[in-house]
């Protein structure tokens, strides 16, 4: 025993030892009740269903989120979080429009043996008569990836959409629309939700459209390169740098056999060598340029003019 003493390492060791018995002790046998704050539980509604079944619909609600005073034993406290505990409020009994205030049910999976308490704010709900009104749909369809062809034409399967939302939503409808469409020239349609959107541009929460989603048809038409040549009033056409270079796009034999296009006639007696001018272009029908341009800029560099 006087050896054990003298060893300060066995010292240590024994007090360690009997630390970890007396708090297997208190955990396991006496596990006392503790409590703690849970905070930003995800607040999830029930009832709905039966709510809307009577006319109404959910406009607005103060909280999406709750912090929860929990007791509970240690041990069960240990794995409470707001992962594992939920709050629901019920709106089924709710028949009427007007402004509710009702409380959260606490529970959790992991124990039916703890007490919880709602801190904070209480938890308000305004209710509102659902209205129905149709709306034209609008394509959000972007450029195509694939830079060898560009968007000719599309079609929607449902041109029209019924918006189901609480009257206030309603009045701030300013458009529906499909969630933006990045064309894949392999596919030719694709199917895209519908989605709601306010009149300052943003999207609608609490909006339903029937049908949910529609589907894109589209088409796509051939896209080339061609140099650009000016046309002078003397009748001498003269092939222009390939910075002038213009991508065109179109169908039928006029783009199948576009090589170049031409500007309109210039007078080249106007101007000075080295002269910057914007001038037209002649674009034979059915034949566009892929940035919408109708111009082109040139230098007049002192070979035109031999």
């Amino acid at each position: 025993m006087e050896k054990i003493t003298q060893n300060k390492l066995a010292v240590k060791i024994i007090c360690v030892a009997l630390s970890v018995i007396l708090w297997l002790y208190v955990s396991y046998q006496e596990n006392p009740s503790m409590s703690k704050t849970v905070r930003n539980v995800p607040l999830a509604i029930s009832g709905e269903q039966a709510l809307k079944e009577s006319g109404f619909s959910i406009y607005s609600i103060s909280e999406k989120s709750v912090d929860v005073k929990i007791t509970a034993k240690r041990l069960t406290l240990a794995r409470l979080s707001n992962r594992t505990v939920s709050a629901v409020i019920n709106v089924s009994a709710i028949k009427d429009s007007g402004t509710y205030t009702i409380p959260a049910t606490v529970s959790s999976s992991l124990t039916s043996n703890a007490a919880y308490y709602v801190k904070g704010k209480d938890i308000k709900i305004v209710v509102e008569p659902i209205k129905k009104n149709t709306y034209t749909v609008e394509a959000d369809i972007a450029a195509a990836q694939d830079t060898s062809v560009v968007l000719s034409s599309h079609e929607l399967s449902d041109e029209k959409v019924t918006v189901s939302a609480p009257e206030s939503i309603i009045k701030e409808i300013a458009s529906v629309k499909t969630e933006q469409i990045i064309p894949d020239k392999n596919g030719k349609e694709q199917v895209a939700k519908l989605l709601v959107y306010g009149k300052n541009g943003k999207v609608l929460e609490g909006a339903e459209c029937t049908p949910a989603q529609v589907t894109v048809k589209y088409s796509f038409h051939d896209v080339k390169a061609v140099p650009v040549v000016l046309k002078t009033t003397g009748g001498k056409t003269i092939s222009l740098p390939a910075e002038n270079t213009v991508r065109i796009y179109g169908s039928g034999d006029a783009f199948e056999n576009a090589k170049y296009i031409e500007t309109e006639e210039i007078n080249l007696a106007l101007y000075e060598k080295g002269s910057k001018i914007r001038t037209k272009l002649n674009l034979p029908d059915g034949i566009m340029i892929t940035d919408n341009s109708s111009e082109v800029e040139i230098v007049l560099e002192s070979e035109f003019f031999k």
